[in-house]
C-alpha cells in the first residue's frame, strides 16, 4: 500500500510539473475553453435565425359549419410569396451567416492573440524567477564566505551585515517574481477554463528578426482581417434587408381551396371551393423599415471605413513599436557583448585576494543580476510586440 501511495504521489507531482507548450495551450483555449464555445454558439444562433427567415409561411386549415340550410366547409389556405420578399430575406440570411462566420474568425483570432500574450508573460515571469533564484544562490555563497571570514577574524561585521542586506533585497525580488508567476499562471488557467492547472510553460522568448515592411503588412492586413470582411458583408446584408422591406408595398396573395358539403333541395351535395385573398398594404408599406435599414447600412458602411483606418493605424504603429524594441534589444546585446567580462567573477576573486572590498563585490553581483533581468524584460517586450503585430495583421507574420 505504501508503494502504491508513493507511486500515486509521484504521478501527481509529475502531472503538476507538466510542461505546457504554446501549441498545446492554444489548442486547449480555442477548442475547449468556455470563451471559444460561447463564440461558436453565437454563430449557431445566427444560422438558426437566418434559416427561420427563409421559410414559407405555414399553411392554414379551416373547418366551418353552417346550421341554416346545412353547409360545411373544409379549406386549406396558403400565402404565396409573389412579391419576392422571401427570396431577398433568404439572401440576407446567407449574408448574415457569412458576416457571423467572419466575426467568429475575428473573435477567435483576438482570443488566440490574448492567449499567446498571456502565455509568454508567464514564460518571462518564469525566466525572471529562475534568474533571481540563481542570484540568491550566488549571494548565499557570498554570505558563507563573509561569515567564514568574520569568524576567522579576516572580515568585519559590517561586511556580513552589508551582505545580508543585499541578500534580503534579492530574496524580496524573488518573492515578487514568484507572485508574478502565480498571477500569470492563473490568467492562463482562466483562459483555458475548466479544471485546467498550469504549473510550468516553455517557449522561446526571442521572436527572431523584424518581418517585412509596414506597407506590405498593411496590404496583408486589409486582405486577411476578418472583422473587415464581416463589416463589408453586413453592408450587403442590410442592402438586401432594405430591398426586402421595399417589397412590403406590394400586395400579398393568399389562395384558399377545399371542399363544400351542403344541402341542395332534398339532397346533400359535395363540391369544390376556392378563393383568393389579397392583403392590401394600406397602413404598413415598409417605409419605416426602409428608413431603418438605410440608416443601418450607412452606419455599417462608416464602421467598415473606420475599421479599415484602424487596421492601417494598428499595423503601422505595431511595426514601428516592434522595430524600436528590436533595435533596443540588438543594441543591448552588442553593449553586453563588448563588455562580456564576468564582472561578478572578477570582483569575487579580487575580494578573496583582498584587492577589492565588499561594496565592489556586491555592486558587481547587483549589476550582473540587473543585466540578466533587463535582457529578459527586453526579450519579453519584443515577443509581445511581435504578437501584437501578428494580431494587427490578422495572421502570423514570418520574416
Amino acid at each position: 500500500m505504501r508503494f502504491l501511495a508513493a507511486a500515486a504521489l509521484t504521478i501527481c507531482f509529475a502531472a503538476a510539473e507538466e510542461q505546457w507548450t504554446e501549441s498545446r495551450f492554444l489548442e486547449t483555449v480555442l477548442q475547449g475553453s468556455p470563451g471559444a464555445r460561447e463564440l461558436r454558439a453565437r454563430l449557431e444562433v445566427t444560422r438558426a435565425d437566418a434559416a427561420a427567415r427563409g421559410l414559407y409561411p405555414n399553411p392554414a386549415v379551416r373547418y366551418s359549419r353552417e346550421g341554416a340550410g346545412f353547409a360545411e366547409f373544409v379549406e386549406a389556405e396558403q400565402v404565396l410569396p409573389v412579391s419576392g420578399r422571401l427570396r431577398l430575406q433568404r439572401q440576407a440570411g446567407r449574408a448574415a451567416v457569412d458576416a457571423g462566420q467572419a466575426g467568429l474568425e475575428s473573435a477567435l483570432w483576438e482570443l488566440r492573440s490574448e492567449a499567446r500574450a498571456a502565455f509568454y508573460r508567464l514564460v518571462a515571469a518564469q525566466e525572471r524567477e529562475v534568474s533571481l533564484q540563481a542570484a540568491v544562490r550566488d549571494l548565499g555563497e557570498i554570505m558563507r564566505i563573509l561569515r567564514t571570514r568574520e569568524s576567522e577574524g579576516e572580515g568585519s561585521r559590517y561586511d556580513r551585515l552589508r551582505g545580508e542586506r543585499e541578500a534580503a533585497e534579492a530574496r524580496a525580488e524573488l518573492a515578487a517574481a514568484r507572485a508574478a508567476v502565480a498571477v500569470a499562471a492563473g490568467r492562463l488557467a482562466a483562459l483555458a477554463g475548466g479544471s485546467v492547472r498550469i504549473a510550468r510553460v516553455e517557449g522561446p522568448l526571442d521572436a527572431g528578426p523584424l518581418p517585412g515592411d509596414a506597407a506590405e503588412l498593411v496590404r496583408r492586413a486589409l486582405a486577411s482581417r476578418a472583422e473587415l470582411r464581416a463589416a463589408r458583408r453586413q453592408v450587403e446584408q442590410l442592402g438586401l434587408e432594405r430591398r426586402a422591406a421595399e417589397r412590403l408595398r406590394y400586395p400579398e396573395v393568399s389562395l384558399t381551396a377545399g371542399l363544400k358539403r351542403g344541402q341542395v333541395g332534398q339532397r346533400t351535395e359535395t363540391g369544390g371551393a376556392a378563393g383568393v385573398t389579397l392583403v392590401l398594404p394600406l397602413f404598413n408599406t415598409g417605409r419605416a423599415e426602409v428608413r431603418r435599414f438605410t440608416a443601418e447600412q450607412e452606419r455599417t458602411r462608416a464602421a467598415a471605413a473606420r475599421i479599415e483606418q484602424q487596421i492601417r493605424n494598428e499595423v503601422e504603429t505595431g511595426w514601428r513599436q516592434a522595430a524600436i524594441l528590436r533595435e533596443a534589444l540588438e543594441q543591448y546585446r552588442r553593449e553586453l557583448g563588448e563588455t562580456a567580462v564576468d564582472l561578478h567573477r572578477i570582483a569575487r576573486v579580487a575580494y578573496e585576494e583582498g584587492e577589492a572590498g565588499i561594496l565592489e563585490l556586491l555592486d558587481a553581483q547587483r549589476v550582473s543580476r540587473q543585466a540578466r533581468l533587463r535582457m529578459i524584460d527586453l526579450l519579453a517586450e519584443w515577443k509581445l510586440a511581435r504578437i501584437e503585430l501578428d494580431r494587427a495583421v490578422g495572421e502570423e507574420v514570418h520574416p
